[in-house]
């Protein structure tokens, strides 16, 4: 069977090894396109040819070229400003390939923006924590003050943690609103919920979701809101319920990552963001839980047969944990951490983790 060529648009080093890996060995040839200059992934030993674009005036025409040169037959961006960019471009875009599916823009635009899908949440009866936005110094002490510390700065855009913080008085939120002087539809405030955090994964036909994956991380009281890779992967009837309902409403397309937290007071489950793109954790769902999201994304958009499997009940450990389990004589794998598969792709996954 020929090889099908799929390229590849995104901006991150780590989402793209991801993808690359979970498509490696499923009968694609693969092609990147990306506007990161220090992009880790073009020296993947599975990537057929990387190319590099400015900005979104210059990246419409650098798709079609590609396309037309490369005959690929797949367009499938993994971030969510190339996701949406793809989707807004579509009519034209499938004159030369296969887009893989997206969701429309105005409810795209409302999930990946924290403060609109908070806004969105609450008026359509879905559990979130409380969100409000300030318009000035003084409704920002007011809000704190009515949440109760700590309380969290979310800004409205952003990816894997980056940007939140945690503070436990007025004095010190007050010293960062002065410092940063962010606009009143830059971020959000939270309540601090002492809880695990849940990521959801999705792919989705205009509501439907196909199929997906829950993974769970331990309580987190502190203040790391990056990822977490202690996991465990489970399966959860009021998770994908209350998920199910969301993504409906959205009329969602495509994959999404989920994040939510489980309240360790009553075990009550919150939607906190929506993330319209592939996951750091998308290997790990492959290999650990068994559900290969990038391969039956590409073959459910080019309309071929895909087996879409459940999850299976799988764990994953830090890296620091198996070796202290290592030198305490715990019996413990290498393959129970996610750098496994680093293994497999040894010179992108290095410079992409040095970031060199």
């Amino acid at each position: 069977m020929k090889k099908k060529s799929v390229l590849l648009i995104g901006y991150d080093s780590n989402l793209f090894l991801g993808v690359i890996y979970c498509l490696r060995s499923s009968n694609f040839s693969i092609f990147i396109l990306t506007s990161n200059k220090k992009n880790a992934a073009k020296y993947s030993r599975f990537c057929k040819k990387a190319f590099l674009y400015q900005d979104t005036e210059t990246a419409l025409n650098s798709i079609i070229n590609i396309v037309e040169n490369y005959d690929i037959d797949l367009i499938m961006p993994i971030d969510e400003l190339e996701t949406r960019f793809v989707h807004e471009h579509r009519e034209q875009l499938s004159k030369y390939a296969v887009c893989t599916w997206a969701t429309e823009t105005d409810m795209f635009d409302i999930g990946i923006n924290k403060g609109l899908l908070a806004d969105f949440l609450t008026k359509n009866g879905l559990p979130c924590p409380v969100s409000e936005t300030a318009g000035d110094i003084h409704e920002l002490e007011s809000i704190a003050k009515k949440a109760g510390y700590p309380v969290l700065i979310k800004p409205n855009r952003s990816s894997f943690g980056r940007g939140i913080r945690k503070f436990e008085n007025w004095d010190a939120l007050k010293a960062f609103y002065e410092e940063a002087k962010p606009g009143s539809n830059e971020f959000i405030l939270q309540p601090f919920i002492i809880g695990s955090d849940i990521t959801c994964n999705v792919i989705c036909d205009n509501g439907k979701i196909l199929c997906h994956t829950i993974q769970e991380s331990p309580v987190k009281t502190g203040s790391n809101f990056s990822n977490n890779d202690a996991l465990e992967f489970h399966d959860d009837d009021e998770v994908i319920k209350v998920v199910g309902k969301m993504m409906a409403l959205l009329k969602w397309s495509g994959v999404a990552c989920v994040d939510m937290r489980r309240d360790n007071r009553d075990r009550s489950v919150n939607i906190l963001e929506i993330n319209g793109r592939f996951w750091a954790s998308v290997v790990v769902s492959y290999l650990k839980a068994g559900v290969n999201f990038p391969v039956i994304m590409a073959k459910l958009a080019l309309g071929e047969e895909v087996s879409i499997p459940k999850q299976k009940p799988a764990r994953q450990i830090p890296l620091n944990d198996y070796f202290r389990s290592k030198l305490s004589g715990k019996k413990v794998s290498f393959k129970d951490t996610k750098y496994i598969s680093y293994l497999v792709d040894p010179i992108a996954r290095f410079l992409q983790v040095t970031k060199l």
